[in-house]
Protein backbone atom coordinates (compact mmCIF):
# COMPACT_ATOMS: atom_id res chain seq x y z
CA UNK A 1 0.00 0.00 0.00
CA UNK A 2 3.06 2.21 -0.49
CA UNK A 3 1.21 4.26 -3.29
CA UNK A 4 -1.72 5.22 -0.90
CA UNK A 5 0.83 6.03 2.35
CA UNK A 6 2.60 8.60 0.11
CA UNK A 7 -0.64 10.09 -0.90
CA UNK A 8 -1.61 10.72 2.64
CA UNK A 9 1.72 11.73 4.37
CA UNK A 10 1.48 14.44 1.23
CA UNK A 11 -2.40 15.23 1.63
CA UNK A 12 -3.32 18.63 0.40
CA UNK A 13 -4.92 20.82 2.82
CA UNK A 14 -8.70 21.82 2.32
CA UNK A 15 -9.44 24.80 -0.24
CA UNK A 16 -10.57 27.52 1.17
CA UNK A 17 -11.94 29.33 -1.50
CA UNK A 18 -14.70 27.20 -1.46
CA UNK A 19 -17.87 28.77 -0.75
CA UNK A 20 -19.50 28.10 3.10
CA UNK A 21 -21.24 25.01 1.68
CA UNK A 22 -17.48 23.56 0.87
CA UNK A 23 -18.30 23.69 -2.79
CA UNK A 24 -17.38 26.06 -6.15
CA UNK A 25 -20.67 27.27 -7.48
CA UNK A 26 -19.07 29.16 -10.30
CA UNK A 27 -17.18 26.21 -11.65
CA UNK A 28 -20.01 24.14 -11.34
CA UNK A 29 -21.91 26.72 -13.49
CA UNK A 30 -19.26 27.14 -16.19
CA UNK A 31 -19.79 23.01 -16.62
CA UNK A 32 -23.30 23.60 -18.30
CA UNK A 33 -22.00 26.58 -20.16
CA UNK A 34 -19.35 24.60 -21.47
CA UNK A 35 -21.76 21.87 -22.33
CA UNK A 36 -23.84 24.42 -24.25
CA UNK A 37 -20.78 25.64 -26.30
CA UNK A 38 -20.16 22.05 -27.17
CA UNK A 39 -23.52 21.20 -28.25
CA UNK A 40 -23.87 24.18 -30.44
CA UNK A 41 -20.77 23.06 -32.06
CA UNK A 42 -22.52 19.55 -33.19
CA UNK A 43 -25.61 20.88 -33.96
CA UNK A 44 -23.35 23.01 -36.62
CA UNK A 45 -21.05 20.65 -37.65
CA UNK A 46 -23.69 17.37 -38.04
CA UNK A 47 -27.35 18.76 -38.47
CA UNK A 48 -26.96 22.30 -40.02
CA UNK A 49 -26.93 22.91 -43.62
CA UNK A 50 -23.46 25.38 -43.45
CA UNK A 51 -20.58 25.89 -45.89
CA UNK A 52 -17.93 23.96 -45.11
CA UNK A 53 -15.99 27.13 -44.10
CA UNK A 54 -18.22 27.36 -41.06
CA UNK A 55 -17.75 23.82 -40.35
CA UNK A 56 -14.35 24.45 -40.22
CA UNK A 57 -14.94 27.20 -38.22
CA UNK A 58 -16.93 25.45 -35.82
CA UNK A 59 -14.32 22.47 -34.94
CA UNK A 60 -11.88 24.86 -33.68
CA UNK A 61 -13.52 25.00 -30.49
CA UNK A 62 -12.41 21.80 -29.61
CA UNK A 63 -9.99 22.40 -27.05
CA UNK A 64 -13.15 23.41 -24.76
CA UNK A 65 -12.53 20.05 -23.52
CA UNK A 66 -9.72 20.51 -21.87
CA UNK A 67 -11.79 22.80 -19.66
CA UNK A 68 -14.20 19.66 -18.96
CA UNK A 69 -10.72 17.68 -18.10
CA UNK A 70 -9.21 20.48 -16.06
CA UNK A 71 -11.81 21.29 -14.28
CA UNK A 72 -11.96 17.61 -13.47
CA UNK A 73 -8.90 17.19 -11.76
CA UNK A 74 -9.54 20.27 -9.60
CA UNK A 75 -12.62 19.19 -8.19
CA UNK A 76 -12.00 15.82 -7.59
CA UNK A 77 -8.31 17.15 -5.89
CA UNK A 78 -11.19 19.02 -3.41
CA UNK A 79 -12.73 15.85 -2.80
CA UNK A 80 -10.91 12.92 -2.77
CA UNK A 81 -7.09 14.41 -2.19
CA UNK A 82 -7.21 13.83 1.78
CA UNK A 83 -9.21 10.76 1.48
CA UNK A 84 -6.85 8.41 -0.85
CA UNK A 85 -5.15 6.84 2.09
CA UNK A 86 -5.57 3.00 1.53
CA UNK A 87 -6.71 0.55 -1.42
CA UNK A 88 -10.48 0.50 0.20
CA UNK A 89 -10.64 4.08 -0.15
CA UNK A 90 -9.60 4.09 -3.65
CA UNK A 91 -12.30 1.20 -4.17
CA UNK A 92 -15.00 3.26 -3.06
CA UNK A 93 -13.84 6.57 -5.04
CA UNK A 94 -14.34 4.38 -8.28
CA UNK A 95 -17.87 3.18 -6.92
CA UNK A 96 -18.69 7.06 -6.39
CA UNK A 97 -17.30 7.93 -9.65
CA UNK A 98 -19.02 5.38 -11.63
CA UNK A 99 -22.17 5.95 -9.64
CA UNK A 100 -22.27 9.21 -11.07
CA UNK A 101 -21.19 8.71 -14.74
CA UNK A 102 -22.05 5.18 -15.43
CA UNK A 103 -26.14 4.89 -15.44
CA UNK A 104 -27.13 7.30 -18.03
CA UNK A 105 -24.17 6.44 -20.15
CA UNK A 106 -25.65 3.03 -20.09
CA UNK A 107 -29.10 4.87 -20.82
CA UNK A 108 -27.99 6.76 -23.83
CA UNK A 109 -25.88 3.56 -25.37
CA UNK A 110 -29.29 1.76 -25.00
CA UNK A 111 -30.79 4.71 -26.41
CA UNK A 112 -28.33 5.26 -29.16
CA UNK A 113 -28.97 1.53 -30.34
CA UNK A 114 -32.79 2.49 -31.04
CA UNK A 115 -31.45 5.85 -32.63
CA UNK A 116 -28.55 4.38 -34.82
CA UNK A 117 -32.13 3.52 -37.22
CA UNK A 118 -32.81 7.04 -37.81
CA UNK A 119 -29.46 8.25 -38.00
CA UNK A 120 -27.28 10.85 -40.23
CA UNK A 121 -23.87 8.91 -39.52
CA UNK A 122 -24.95 5.16 -39.48
CA UNK A 123 -21.21 4.25 -39.22
CA UNK A 124 -21.63 5.61 -35.69
CA UNK A 125 -23.65 2.90 -34.71
CA UNK A 126 -21.84 -0.87 -35.17
CA UNK A 127 -22.34 -3.37 -33.77
CA UNK A 128 -18.37 -3.88 -33.01
CA UNK A 129 -18.46 -0.69 -30.69
CA UNK A 130 -20.89 -2.37 -28.09
CA UNK A 131 -18.74 -3.67 -25.80
CA UNK A 132 -15.85 -1.10 -25.64
CA UNK A 133 -18.60 1.57 -25.01
CA UNK A 134 -20.49 -1.15 -22.16
CA UNK A 135 -16.65 -1.04 -20.41
CA UNK A 136 -16.12 2.43 -21.03
CA UNK A 137 -12.79 1.92 -23.02
CA UNK A 138 -14.50 3.42 -26.28
CA UNK A 139 -11.85 6.29 -26.58
CA UNK A 140 -8.49 3.90 -26.03
CA UNK A 141 -8.42 3.08 -29.59
CA UNK A 142 -10.54 0.12 -29.25
CA UNK A 143 -12.64 1.10 -32.17
CA UNK A 144 -12.11 3.02 -34.90
CA UNK A 145 -14.46 5.91 -35.19
CA UNK A 146 -17.15 7.81 -32.60
CA UNK A 147 -20.00 5.43 -31.84
CA UNK A 148 -23.52 5.47 -29.97
CA UNK A 149 -23.70 8.56 -28.20
CA UNK A 150 -21.01 10.46 -30.23
CA UNK A 151 -19.75 12.99 -27.05
CA UNK A 152 -19.34 9.98 -24.66
CA UNK A 153 -15.81 9.52 -25.75
CA UNK A 154 -14.63 11.98 -23.15
CA UNK A 155 -16.68 9.91 -20.65
CA UNK A 156 -14.54 7.37 -21.10
CA UNK A 157 -11.42 9.68 -21.29
CA UNK A 158 -12.47 10.66 -17.69
CA UNK A 159 -12.77 6.93 -16.54
CA UNK A 160 -9.28 6.34 -17.84
CA UNK A 161 -7.92 9.66 -15.40
CA UNK A 162 -10.09 8.32 -12.81
CA UNK A 163 -8.09 4.84 -12.55
CA UNK A 164 -5.37 6.91 -12.68
CA UNK A 165 -5.76 9.52 -9.97
CA UNK A 166 -3.65 8.04 -6.93
CA UNK A 167 -0.87 7.66 -9.19
CA UNK A 168 -0.98 11.34 -10.01
CA UNK A 169 -1.81 12.11 -6.58
CA UNK A 170 1.47 11.08 -5.65
CA UNK A 171 3.25 12.44 -8.50
CA UNK A 172 1.65 15.78 -7.63
CA UNK A 173 2.12 15.61 -4.24
CA UNK A 174 5.59 15.07 -4.51
CA UNK A 175 6.92 17.54 -7.27
CA UNK A 176 5.74 20.61 -4.94
CA UNK A 177 3.06 23.20 -5.00
CA UNK A 178 5.15 24.73 -7.92
CA UNK A 179 6.83 21.87 -9.52
CA UNK A 180 3.27 19.94 -9.98
CA UNK A 181 2.76 23.03 -13.09
CA UNK A 182 5.12 21.15 -15.36
CA UNK A 183 3.74 17.66 -14.96
CA UNK A 184 0.95 18.63 -17.29
CA UNK A 185 3.96 19.60 -20.17
CA UNK A 186 6.20 16.68 -19.19
CA UNK A 187 3.19 14.51 -19.67
CA UNK A 188 2.44 16.22 -23.29
CA UNK A 189 5.82 15.09 -24.74
CA UNK A 190 5.57 11.42 -24.36
CA UNK A 191 1.80 11.76 -25.38
CA UNK A 192 2.97 13.41 -28.60
CA UNK A 193 5.48 11.01 -29.37
CA UNK A 194 3.21 8.22 -29.46
CA UNK A 195 0.69 10.24 -31.59
CA UNK A 196 3.55 10.90 -34.15
CA UNK A 197 5.04 7.80 -34.46
CA UNK A 198 1.98 5.62 -34.70
CA UNK A 199 0.90 8.22 -37.60
CA UNK A 200 -2.49 9.62 -35.45
CA UNK A 201 -3.75 13.18 -36.46
CA UNK A 202 -2.96 15.50 -33.29
CA UNK A 203 -3.59 14.68 -29.68
CA UNK A 204 -5.25 17.43 -29.22
CA UNK A 205 -8.34 16.48 -31.37
CA UNK A 206 -8.13 12.76 -30.33
CA UNK A 207 -11.56 11.35 -29.66
CA UNK A 208 -11.67 7.61 -29.78
CA UNK A 209 -8.66 7.73 -31.08
CA UNK A 210 -6.39 7.63 -28.01
CA UNK A 211 -9.06 10.66 -26.54
CA UNK A 212 -7.97 9.07 -23.23
CA UNK A 213 -4.27 10.64 -23.41
CA UNK A 214 -5.59 13.50 -24.30
CA UNK A 215 -7.40 14.51 -20.64
CA UNK A 216 -4.16 13.72 -19.03
CA UNK A 217 -2.35 17.04 -19.54
CA UNK A 218 -5.30 19.01 -19.14
CA UNK A 219 -6.33 16.76 -15.62
CA UNK A 220 -3.19 16.68 -14.20
CA UNK A 221 -3.54 20.99 -14.90
CA UNK A 222 -6.42 20.72 -12.54
CA UNK A 223 -5.02 19.40 -9.38
CA UNK A 224 -1.68 21.34 -10.22
CA UNK A 225 -3.66 24.72 -9.92
CA UNK A 226 -5.67 22.75 -7.07
CA UNK A 227 -2.31 22.89 -4.94
CA UNK A 228 -1.71 26.51 -5.94
CA UNK A 229 -5.13 28.05 -5.04
CA UNK A 230 -4.88 25.26 -1.66
CA UNK A 231 -1.55 26.67 -0.45
CA UNK A 232 0.33 30.01 -1.58
CA UNK A 233 -2.93 31.85 -3.07
CA UNK A 234 -5.16 30.23 -0.70
CA UNK A 235 -6.56 34.11 0.74
CA UNK A 236 -6.40 35.14 -2.93
CA UNK A 237 -9.49 36.91 -4.23
CA UNK A 238 -10.00 37.38 -7.64
CA UNK A 239 -12.34 40.02 -9.01
CA UNK A 240 -15.45 38.47 -10.70
CA UNK A 241 -15.30 40.51 -13.81
CA UNK A 242 -11.28 38.79 -14.45
CA UNK A 243 -12.78 35.65 -14.19
CA UNK A 244 -15.54 36.27 -16.41
CA UNK A 245 -14.22 37.83 -18.38
CA UNK A 246 -11.86 35.74 -19.20
CA UNK A 247 -14.37 32.64 -19.71
CA UNK A 248 -15.89 34.83 -22.16
CA UNK A 249 -12.38 35.46 -23.47
CA UNK A 250 -11.46 31.89 -24.68
CA UNK A 251 -14.71 31.57 -27.21
CA UNK A 252 -13.35 34.17 -29.73
CA UNK A 253 -9.20 33.15 -28.81
CA UNK A 254 -10.47 29.48 -29.92
CA UNK A 255 -12.30 31.03 -32.81
CA UNK A 256 -9.25 33.10 -34.21
CA UNK A 257 -6.93 30.43 -34.04
CA UNK A 258 -5.18 30.28 -31.07
CA UNK A 259 -3.01 27.15 -31.26
CA UNK A 260 -4.73 24.34 -29.05
CA UNK A 261 -1.72 23.15 -26.71
CA UNK A 262 -1.89 27.04 -25.72
CA UNK A 263 -5.80 26.98 -25.35
CA UNK A 264 -5.23 24.16 -23.02
CA UNK A 265 -3.33 26.39 -20.53
CA UNK A 266 -5.43 28.84 -20.50
CA UNK A 267 -8.32 26.40 -19.48
CA UNK A 268 -6.01 25.68 -16.50
CA UNK A 269 -5.43 29.17 -15.69
CA UNK A 270 -9.81 30.01 -16.03
CA UNK A 271 -9.84 27.05 -13.51
CA UNK A 272 -7.55 29.15 -11.15
CA UNK A 273 -9.27 31.95 -11.24
CA UNK A 274 -12.99 31.28 -11.14
CA UNK A 275 -12.29 28.76 -8.26
CA UNK A 276 -10.20 32.57 -6.67
CA UNK A 277 -13.47 34.27 -7.39
CA UNK A 278 -16.07 32.03 -5.77
CA UNK A 279 -18.06 34.28 -3.26
CA UNK A 280 -17.81 33.55 0.27
CA UNK A 281 -21.17 34.03 0.70
CA UNK A 282 -24.30 32.49 -1.21
CA UNK A 283 -24.39 34.56 -4.66
CA UNK A 284 -26.33 34.53 -8.12
CA UNK A 285 -24.36 31.43 -9.07
CA UNK A 286 -25.69 29.33 -6.04
CA UNK A 287 -29.54 30.53 -6.61
CA UNK A 288 -31.94 27.40 -7.69
CA UNK A 289 -31.99 28.27 -11.14
CA UNK A 290 -27.89 28.08 -11.74
CA UNK A 291 -27.64 25.49 -8.92
CA UNK A 292 -30.11 23.49 -11.39
CA UNK A 293 -28.00 23.88 -14.63
CA UNK A 294 -25.30 23.27 -13.11
CA UNK A 295 -26.53 19.85 -11.44
CA UNK A 296 -27.84 18.94 -14.71
CA UNK A 297 -24.88 19.47 -17.12
CA UNK A 298 -23.69 16.28 -17.57
CA UNK A 299 -27.17 15.06 -18.59
CA UNK A 300 -27.39 17.93 -21.20
CA UNK A 301 -24.02 17.08 -22.38
CA UNK A 302 -25.19 13.43 -22.76
CA UNK A 303 -28.88 13.94 -24.29
CA UNK A 304 -27.68 16.62 -26.63
CA UNK A 305 -26.75 14.50 -29.44
CA UNK A 306 -30.39 12.77 -29.53
CA UNK A 307 -32.09 16.27 -28.83
CA UNK A 308 -30.24 18.00 -32.60
CA UNK A 309 -31.10 14.56 -34.33
CA UNK A 310 -34.60 14.86 -33.77
CA UNK A 311 -35.36 18.07 -32.95
CA UNK A 312 -32.78 19.33 -36.60
CA UNK A 313 -33.00 16.27 -38.43
CA UNK A 314 -35.76 14.02 -38.12
CA UNK A 315 -38.37 17.41 -37.47
CA UNK A 316 -37.41 18.97 -40.38
CA UNK A 317 -37.88 15.99 -42.73
CA UNK A 318 -41.03 14.63 -41.37
CA UNK A 319 -42.67 18.15 -41.53
CA UNK A 320 -41.04 18.64 -45.00
CA UNK A 321 -39.53 21.65 -43.81
CA UNK A 322 -36.78 23.38 -45.51
CA UNK A 323 -32.92 23.52 -45.03
CA UNK A 324 -33.40 27.02 -43.10
CA UNK A 325 -35.61 25.41 -40.44
CA UNK A 326 -33.04 23.70 -39.18
CA UNK A 327 -31.63 27.20 -38.03
CA UNK A 328 -35.01 28.24 -36.59
CA UNK A 329 -35.16 25.25 -34.55
CA UNK A 330 -31.73 25.12 -32.77
CA UNK A 331 -32.77 27.56 -29.83
CA UNK A 332 -36.01 25.00 -28.94
CA UNK A 333 -33.72 22.02 -29.52
CA UNK A 334 -31.14 23.63 -26.81
CA UNK A 335 -34.50 24.50 -24.53
CA UNK A 336 -35.52 21.11 -24.64
CA UNK A 337 -32.55 19.81 -23.93
CA UNK A 338 -31.80 21.83 -20.75
CA UNK A 339 -35.17 20.47 -19.83
CA UNK A 340 -35.32 16.64 -20.40
CA UNK A 341 -31.48 16.95 -18.33
CA UNK A 342 -32.86 18.33 -15.23
CA UNK A 343 -35.24 15.81 -15.40
CA UNK A 344 -32.71 13.43 -16.11
CA UNK A 345 -30.51 14.55 -13.07
CA UNK A 346 -33.45 14.72 -10.76
CA UNK A 347 -35.76 11.61 -11.38
CA UNK A 348 -32.42 9.42 -12.96
CA UNK A 349 -29.28 10.61 -12.60
CA UNK A 350 -29.78 11.70 -8.66
CA UNK A 351 -31.48 8.47 -7.56
CA UNK A 352 -29.46 6.19 -9.39
CA UNK A 353 -26.30 7.90 -7.58
CA UNK A 354 -27.58 7.58 -4.28
CA UNK A 355 -28.73 3.76 -4.84
CA UNK A 356 -25.20 2.93 -6.10
CA UNK A 357 -22.62 4.53 -4.03
CA UNK A 358 -24.68 3.22 -1.19
CA UNK A 359 -24.13 -0.60 -2.58
CA UNK A 360 -21.59 -2.67 -0.09
CA UNK A 361 -18.53 -3.97 -2.27
CA UNK A 362 -17.39 -7.12 -1.17
CA UNK A 363 -14.34 -7.02 0.46
CA UNK A 364 -12.21 -9.59 -2.27
CA UNK A 365 -11.03 -5.79 -2.94
CA UNK A 366 -8.26 -6.08 -0.91
CA UNK A 367 -7.11 -9.36 -1.76
CA UNK A 368 -5.33 -7.53 -5.44
CA UNK A 369 -4.03 -4.50 -3.35
CA UNK A 370 -0.72 -5.61 -3.75
CA UNK A 371 -0.54 -6.42 -7.00
CA UNK A 372 -2.34 -2.83 -8.02
CA UNK A 373 0.43 -1.08 -6.01
CA UNK A 374 3.02 -3.21 -8.17
CA UNK A 375 1.52 -2.06 -11.40
CA UNK A 376 1.44 1.63 -10.00
CA UNK A 377 5.35 1.35 -9.14
CA UNK A 378 5.88 -0.31 -12.57
CA UNK A 379 4.09 2.61 -14.36
CA UNK A 380 6.26 5.36 -11.65
CA UNK A 381 9.63 3.92 -10.72
CA UNK A 382 9.91 6.26 -8.36
CA UNK A 383 6.89 5.44 -5.93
Amino acid sequence: MALFHAAARAATTPNTHANSRGSFDVLDFYRFGGALIVAIEHFIIVYLPVSPATETRAQLVQPLMGFFFALSGFVIMHVYAERMRSLADFSDYMQKRLARIYPLHIATLALGMVWGLFATHPQWFTPDAIIPNILLVHAWNTTDHLSFDYPSWSVSAEFFVYLLFPVFLVAVNRAGVWGALLLPVLSIIPITWVFHVYGYRSWTLATYDFGCLRAVPSFLAGMAVYRLAAGPFSGLAVPGWVAHGLAVATVPMMLLGVPNVVMLGVFAALVFLLACAEPKRRGLFSTPLFRALANCSYGFYMLHAFVGLTMLHLVPKFLHLGDAWAFALVLPALIMTTVLSVLSYHYFEAPARRYFSALRLPPSHAVSGKRLVLSFRALIPFL
